[in-house]
């Protein structure tokens, strides 16, 4: 049972009276949690001001399947303040460490104690302004950690393809390059003691180099399935009425490369009839491994290519503050999130002439995922494919932004608290409640802008304003000058 002095050693009822203590003794409750045991889950309701007595208790909150310390409370310590006064349910989950004995105080006495005594309050309002900085301190955290992930599974996913593409290409080339080593090597051998050998072989090459112009020129060129298959067909029939019997299987690499009997008939006259079958392979081989070696530069291409939307997403080796390229940095979150994507039509709806904003780039691309990654997931709940909208415009000296999907929407009830720190409409675990947030301080707090919802059932549209000109006199959500920033 708790007693009357072990209330008075807590430092949050120092200014109250011992009758004004008595008082709330009289009212309280005492509960005792064992070790392990969870004391208030996240998403419950919340009736009571817990104050430690004996033992610890840790304080996690569910982000993305897994569990984030946020505090841990020893004797002397409350907490559920913050829940009792903007009516919400536990905002996160509390655990004993060792068996924890805590005092209650029910709801309206604590409200009556805030209105009563001072002191209390002064200690409780100090209190929770120490945990709403600390809570945005792990939410900027937790936001930079998940837009570092998005860009490491968006830059995987991305890389995958012309990398594994590569990998086969280059697999093929070193298949193709021992080929035309060996017949070039038995060319060369079946031919040395012949007088003719150098001239031949001369020729030879000067005819492969021929053929090698001749189709990289006609490499555009593309057949349908039926006529490669006639020309396939029709060439390796011609090739072995010149006596090369494996004519059929090396057709398609000449017919790939636009080649017809006219290109191939002054290789057949270059050599003698027992080398046109080696003479052939040789070609062929030298066609493969230009045109793997196209592969391999054409997927490297997409790589830098990959790799460079990547540093535009993430805004490396630049200022903080710069010239933003809307419409560009939307289409570099876009390619991030593709993996994202499948089975979703996005309508872009760009102002080609939306002038540059002056920014800080990196923060900015952080709201578009966090406002696509909403979009994303309401439209995933949808049967069928959902769609997703984004248009852009300028208004006076403002540019515009929208996100918007045609999914299920938001209840009514709750757009006035969606940019709330950690309140979501999701299941538990399923969202952090932190992504709009951090949006909403990075738009206003940090830019002087403006971002609001509105949603009905079938379509929900964020719309963000930014100011051209940069942040102005705005000041972050930290009280600092934004301009003087930029400029130190």
């Amino acid at each position: 049972m708790t007693t009357f002095d072990e209330l008075r050693r807590i430092p949050l009822f120092d200014g109250l009276s011992d009758t004004d203590l008595g008082g709330v003794l009289e009212q309280g409750t005492e509960k005792v949690v064992p070790a392990g045991e969870v004391n208030g889950r996240e998403g419950e309701p919340v009736a009571h001001l817990y104050v430690i007595l004996e033992g610890e208790l840790r304080i996690t909150k569910e982000v993305n399947g897994g569990e984030v310390v946020i505090n841990t409370f020893t004797p002397g310590a409350f907490f559920a303040e913050v829940p009792l006064l903007a009516g919400t349910p536990f905002l996160a989950t509390g655990r004993a460490l060792t068996d924890c004995r805590m005092f209650l105080i029910p709801n309206d006495l604590f409200r009556r104690m805030l209105t009563e005594y001072p002191t209390f309050s002064d200690r409780i309002l100090e209190t929770m302004a120490e945990r709403v900085q600390i809570l945005q301190s792990v939410a900027g955290q937790r936001e930079r950690l998940n837009a570092l992930g998005t860009l490491a599974a968006g830059l995987a996913h991305q890389l995958n393809n012309p990398a594994a593409a590569a990998r086969r290409s280059a697999e093929d080339l070193r298949e193709s390059l021992e080929v035309l080593r060996s017949t070039g090597m038995r060319l060369a051998r079946t031919t040395a003691g012949e007088e003719s050998t150098p001239s031949a072989l001369e020729g030879l090459e000067r005819t492969v180099g021929d053929i090698l112009k001749r189709s990289e020129a006609q490499a555009e060129r593309v057949f349908d399935e039926l006529e490669r298959s006639d020309r396939e067909e029709e060439l390796g029939l011609w090739l072995e009425d010149r006596g090369v019997s494996e004519g059929c299987d090396i057709a398609p690499s000449f017919v790939a490369a636009g080649l017809e009997t006219t290109s191939l008939e002054p290789i057949l006259e270059s050599v003698t009839p027992d080398l046109h079958a080696d003479a052939l392979r040789y070609v062929q081989a030298a066609l493969d491994a230009a045109s793997l070696v196209g592969e391999v530069e054409g997927s490297a291409r997409r790589i830098s290519g990959i790799v460079k939307t990547m540093e535009g997403y993430s805004y490396m080796d630049r200022t903080p503050v710069q010239e933003v390229d809307v419409n560009g940095s939307l289409d570099d979150t876009l390619a991030v999130l593709g993996y994202r994507l499948e089975g979703v039509e996005v309508v872009r709806d760009y102002d080609p002439d939306l002038p540059r904003v002056t920014a800080y780039g990196g923060e900015l691309n952080q709201v578009w995922t966090n406002l696509l990654d909403n979009a994303i997931d309401a439209v995933s709940a949808l049967e069928g494919s959902g769609r997703i909208r984004l248009r852009t415009g300028c208004e006076r000296d403002c540019v515009l932004v929208e996100v918007a999907d045609d999914g299920p929407g938001i209840p009514e009830e709750d757009h006035a608290r969606i940019f709330e720190p950690f309140f979501s409409t999701k299941d538990v675990g399923k969202g952090t409640g932190l992504g709009l947030d951090v949006s909403y301080r990075i738009v206003v707090g940090r830019h002087g802008g403006d971002i609001h919802v509105i949603s009905r059932p079938g379509e929900t549209r964020f719309e963000v304003r930014l100011p051209v000109d940069g942040p102005g006199d705005a000041r972050s959500v930290d009280g600092r000058d934004l301009r003087m920033e930029a400029g130190s």
